[in-house]
C-alpha cells in the first residue's frame, strides 16, 4: 500500500486491539490492523473516509466512526441482495470506510478469520444496494486506485484509477482547516473565518 500512497501524514491510532475485538466480539481484520499503525483514521483525497475504530454503542460524538457507520448499515441490510449474508440471525456487517458519495464500505463477518471477511458496499446510487467483492480492505482499495473492476464499486469516481491517491490524517485535516487552509490545496480557506446559520 505504501508503494501507491504514501504514509507520510500518517499517526498510529494506538488502539487497544484485545479490548476492541472483546467490544465487538470479533477479531479485526489484520490489514486493517496494519493501517490503523501506518496512517491511522482519515481521508483519502478529500473522497474517502477511513472511519475511526470504535467501540459498539453509537453516541453523539460517534458520527465519523466505526459505531456509527455500522449502526447506519445495519439498518439497510439486505440479505436478499448480497448472498453470503443469507441465513443469518446477527447483522453480518462491520464498517470500516465511508464514500464521498455517501457509500457505506464494511466487511461480511460470517467467516471466523478476519482475514477471510469480504468487503460489502452500501451503495448510495449505484446499481446494487449491496454488492459484495471477494477481498479484503486493503486490496479493495488498490483495485480501486488501479481501476480494476469492471465497474466503480463507489458512485463517486474520485479515487477509480487514481494513480496517486493522498492520504490525510484526520488530525493533519483538523489543523489545516483550523489555521484557515485547505488540507487537499494547500491555499487559504476561502470560508475561513464564516459563520453559518443553518437554522434557516
Amino acid at each position: 500500500m505504501k508503494q501507491i500512497m504514501s504514509a507520510e501524514s500518517g499517526a498510529d491510532e494506538g488502539i487497544d486491539w484485545a479490548k476492541l475485538s472483546a467490544a465487538w466480539e470479533t477479531s479485526l481484520p489484520s490489514d486493517y490492523m496494519a493501517f490503523m499503525t501506518d496512517y491511522g483514521a482519515g481521508e483519502i483525497s478529500g473522497a474517502f473516509s477511513i472511519v475511526c475504530p470504535q467501540k459498539p454503542g453509537v453516541t453523539p460524538s460517534d458520527v465519523s466512526g466505526m459505531a456509527h457507520e455500522t449502526a447506519n448499515a445495519r439498518e439497510l441490510w439486505q440479505p436478499a441482495s448480497a448472498p453470503s449474508g443469507a441465513g443469518t440471525g446477527k447483522v453480518p456487517v462491520i464498517a470500516w470506510g465511508v464514500s464521498a458519495g455517501a457509500d457505506i464500505v464494511c466487511w461480511l463477518t460470517e467467516n471466523s478469520d478476519p482475514d477471510q471477511w469480504p468487503v460489502a458496499v452500501l451503495g448510495r446510487h449505484t446499481k446494487a444496494l449491496w454488492k459484495t467483492y471477494e477481498c479484503g480492505m486493503v486490496e479493495f482499495l488498490c483495485r480501486l486506485f488501479h481501476a480494476e473492476f469492471d465497474e466503480s464499486p463507489l458512485s463517486d469516481d474520485t479515487l477509480l484509477g487514481n494513480a496517486s491517491p493522498q492520504f490525510l490524517n484526520y488530525r493533519e485535516i483538523d489543523r489545516c482547516w483550523g489555521a484557515g487552509v485547505d488540507p487537499w490545496t494547500g491555499e487559504p480557506d476561502p470560508f475561513a473565518g464564516f459563520e453559518f446559520d443553518l437554522r434557516d
